[in-house]
């Protein structure tokens, strides 16, 4: 096998078993390349709810909707991190809640499991206003021949506009970050938020989402 054949066969058995490093799903070859990183980052004024738009694939995040991230600031150096869904299956909510630190302008190590480090940017804001829209990236180098990246889009509505989108999208753009691998996510039949955003009203209707009671069922009767 020639030297790109056997770049070409290490990509592939990484999707193949899964392979899951620094939260990243999606390999590319080569090694993480050059983004455009921010000059000044506001952190107070980014906390607060992020609803994802859509993202590359994610092991965390399958079968999941209505998928949403509450920042908020600890102390000076520390933000405490709360992901949350709807498992789309069940209908029931679950979240994970973590610690991140800003390393920089908008360059952020961000944990969930004890004992893991803070001390590396795994979380780098590449754009953001502020007030409706985010683009989050990641990338892990795993040998210099393959990496791993994620992309995310963070909007402050569950329904955001076509222009909030078409800028989150240009971000994406002025970076050489492909769009093909994005994935859009529900974010209907969701609860609404209270409190500090964890917590479901008693009002919320947690039915699955379509893909449950019509698809799949449909899907089984045609088999």
């Amino acid at each position: 096998m020639n030297h790109h054949g056997s770049h070409l066969w290490l990509l592939i058995s990484m999707v193949v078993s899964g392979v899951c490093l620094g939260n990243a799903q999606v390999p590319f070859p080569g090694k993480c390349p050059e983004v455009k990183l921010l000059d000044a980052f506001d952190a107070e004024a980014y906390m607060g709810v992020w609803y994802e738009y859509a993202a590359y694939p994610f092991a965390f995040e399958i079968g999941k909707k209505c998928i949403y991230a509450n920042y908020s600031i600890i102390d000076n150096s520390t933000i405490s991190v709360v992901n949350a869904a709807i498992n789309r299956f069940t209908g029931q909510p679950s979240n994970v809640t973590g610690k991140a630190k800003v390393l920089g302008p908008g360059q952020l190590a961000v944990a969930f499991f004890p004992g893991q480090p803070l001390t590396k940017a795994n979380y780098l804001v590449l754009g953001t206003d502020y007030e409706s829209y985010a683009v989050v990236y990641s990338c892990t180098s795993v040998t210099p021949w393959a990496n791993l990246k994620i992309v995310w889009i963070l909007t402050r509505q569950r329904e955001p506009s076509a222009e909030t989108i078409a800028k989150a999208k240009n971000i994406l753009d002025d970076n050489e970050l492909s769009q093909a691998f994005l994935s859009q996510t529900v974010q209907k039949k969701c609860p609404q938020l209270e409190g500090n955003g964890t917590e479901l009203s008693a009002e919320d209707d947690l039915d699955v989402d379509d893909f449950v009671t019509t698809v799949v069922p449909n899907a089984i009767e045609k088999a």
